[in-house]
């Protein structure tokens, strides 16, 4: 059996992160699983985004559904010498790793996150852009040490979906010109389908004859609305083949899943 934990930025949830654990806790009850357990990876919470500073975020999911895990933080943050990325104390994977174990045999799951926008390996050097990649390593090599089979993957996780969305005129020439993101739902007591949208899905969205192709991911909550992430448009006969491309390449490159043995 694999033991399963995800990984996650609050970038861009600093004042609506409650919508976002409404849409965590609906997709892992549909999954099977009860509700999450945050690890916080950061070395410090002293930061801008509102539901994140301090021990905000706990009272927004509980004292029971928190942990903060500061050793497994970004040392570089505090003293601004050496490396870009520094965890402080790396042998405290192994903690982590034993709380991954425990909830999994409670049926619940582990999202670690940081404040990172991207869980990616840099081109021009091969290293991590975010912490919470080195994380992840640290805790598949344990896992490996142990004989554990464990998958760490970028939530929601899931295999890509493809889908069509229709939406207006001035909505579509807004991604034309290269919007970040493409307002989908009003924010209500309901939470969309598109909240949990796996990472690499393409979604076909146009109106009338003209459509594009764009690469996305798990929806925002943007202004009072869900908006989905433009990472990358693509129009004309081969779109849905360059979007497929593209997608499998941001999979790759550390919002797929990763794993301590390899199946």
């Amino acid at each position: 059996m694999t033991v399963q934990a995800l990984t996650w930025g609050y970038h861009g949830w600093g004042g609506a992160s409650a919508h976002f654990v409404r849409a965590v806790d609906a997709l892992e009850r549909r999954r099977g699983f009860r509700p999450p357990v945050f690890v916080d990876l950061r070395i410090s919470r002293k930061v801008r985004a509102h539901d994140f500073q301090d021990n905000t975020f706990e009272g927004v999911v509980g004292a029971n559904r928190y942990r903060w895990m500061r050793r497994l933080g970004n040392a570089r943050i505090l003293d601004k010498r050496g490396k870009r990325i520094q965890i402080a104390d790396p042998t405290a994977a192994e903690e982590l790793l034993d709380l991954i174990i425990d909830l999994h045999r409670d049926q619940r799951r582990v999202i670690l996150f940081c404040s990172c926008r991207e869980p990616v390996l840099r081109e021009e050097d091969g290293l991590p852009s975010c912490h919470r990649v080195t994380v992840a390593a640290l805790l598949l090599k344990a896992a490996r040490r142990r004989g554990i089979r464990l998958q760490v993957t970028e939530w929601p996780g899931g295999e890509p979906a493809t889908s069509d969305l229709k939406v207006g005129g001035r909505e579509l020439k807004a991604v034309l010109r290269g919007a970040a993101y493409l307002p989908i739902a009003p924010v209500t007591g309901r939470v969309p389908a598109f909240a949990s949208l796996p990472w690499g899905s393409r979604v076909s969205v146009g109106h009338g004859a003209d459509r594009r192709v764009m690469v996305t991911g798990p929806a925002y909550v943007r202004n009072g609305q869900w908006a989905l992430e433009v990472v990358e448009a693509f129009e004309g006969k081969g779109a849905p083949a360059r979007a497929e491309r593209h997608a499998r390449r941001l999979l790759k490159e550390g919002y797929g899943p990763r794993e301590s043995v390899s199946r």
